[in-house]
């Protein structure tokens, strides 16, 4: 018997040492697995902590940009101010460059889908309201004008809807709530109008 043993003992000895290296390997794969994870929720945090501050800040932008286009269209219909929409107020109300969305971009697929929707579609409101300001002041070579809902809806949108991704972000990133109620009720009050003014003239 302990012949035997002995004839085994080569054998035994290759298995153990294959079966260690496999338990090696798949345990090194694991850690490497969960490194690469980590590393990877952690470039995920740093790019939804970029957005985060830059869509505060257009949010912010929008809101006032929107609260302006309001109150001109208000008091314009009064005959109760000389400002108009001219260059001047195009000029004045531009909004910023919406840089680190174009330079994170490439990254946005280490963001959950659902957010990725919602901070797409904040952006496009903001680029909505840069195109459409340009184009309320009247133009000579132009027999039409357009009306300030082009600039308000994505106004108000981009107020609005970007909520609820701004507050998973912060869940996200560790941070306490940074974004503020921004209070938009003359900008909602001017689109209800116009709204239904549209309907009572279909």
């Amino acid at each position: 018997m302990y012949a035997e043993l002995k004839t085994w003992q080569p054998g035994l000895a290759a298995l153990l040492g294959f079966t260690g290296l496999i338990v090696a390997a798949l345990w090194n794969f694991s850690l490497n697995r969960r490194r690469d994870a980590a590393l990877r929720r952690e470039e995920a945090n740093s790019v939804a902590a970029a957005l985060y501050g830059e869509m505060v800040l257009l949010r912010a932008r929008a809101a006032q940009v929107g609260r302006s286009v309001a109150k001109v269209h208000v008091r314009a219909g009064t005959g109760r101010t000389i400002i108009g929409f001219d260059k001047h107020f195009v000029e004045a109300h531009k909004l910023p460059e919406p840089a680190l969305y174009k330079a994170l971009a490439s990254k946005f697929g280490l963001l959950p889908s659902h957010l990725v929707v919602s901070i797409t579609a904040f952006y496009e409101n903001i680029q909505m309201i840069g195109f459409w300001l340009a184009q309320l002041p009247k133009q000579d070579d132009r027999p039409y004008s357009y009306s300030p809902l082009y600039v308000l809806r994505p106004a108000r949108d981009a107020v609005h809807n970007v909520v609820p991704a701004l507050s998973e972000i912060e869940a996200m990133i560790g941070v306490a709530k940074q974004h503020t109620h921004l209070d938009i009720s003359d900008v909602e009050n001017v689109i209800a109008f116009e709204e239904e003014g549209w309907s009572r003239e279909e």
